[in-house]
């Protein structure tokens, strides 16, 4: 097995390792006692493309990936997907794959082509958008306000959460050295080669 290039990465000013505060989520009050944690299997899915065809989680599986779930409104998932777009080219380079899954009304996402993001763009369709569900996140049957990225592992399991509920946009210099640390910990010895 060949290690990513961590020196791939770019240094950001005053940025040496992931602050301990998102080293492991906390979850807001609202999402208490739902969800997967960080150490446990994600839940596999199978979603529609907001492009064409359709995408399942077990096509991610073998690298690690982050999973963002969009929130907010059609303009806050414009600058959500612009900070993506901005982390995407990197971690693509690192041998990560990058996810994105918009939870709402199917009447609001038809003007997607604007999005042009350059990853997947899963549709998690209201009225049930179970997947979201099932990760713990949007319990109200409402799209919601609060986004949240995880950081999975190449077998699945989730090592890190975000919530961002301040302005919706993500931040790509924490997802980096999410990454960063993830990578540079040594992998678990995996017993079924």
């Amino acid at each position: 097995m060949t290690k990513a290039n961590l020196a791939a990465i770019p240094e950001y000013d005053g940025i040496a390792d992931l602050p301990a505060e998102h080293a492991s989520a906390v979850k807001p009050d609202c999402l208490i006692g739902a969800g997967v944690p960080v150490g446990e299997y994600a839940p596999a899915f199978v979603l529609p493309r907001g492009d064409k065809g359709s995408f399942a989680f077990a096509q991610l599986l073998g690298a690690p990936f982050v999973l963002h779930f969009y929130s907010g409104s059609e303009h806050s998932w414009l600058q959500q997907s612009a900070c993506l777009n901005a982390i995407a080219p990197t971690l693509e380079v690192l041998g990560v794959g990058l996810v994105g899954i918009i939870c709402a009304d199917q009447s609001r996402v038809r003007h997607f082509e604007t999005f042009r993001a350059g990853y997947p763009v899963l549709l998690d369709w209201e009225p049930k958008a179970l997947v979201s569900r099932i990760y713990g996140f949007n319990r109200n049957k409402a799209s919601p306000e609060m986004s949240a990225t995880y950081l999975v592992d190449r077998r699945g399991v989730i090592n890190w959460i975000a919530f961002d509920q301040a302005n919706g946009r993500g931040d790509s210099v924490i997802i980096l050295n999410a990454v960063r640390l993830h990578l540079s910990r040594p992998s678990p010895i995996d017993t079924s080669d």
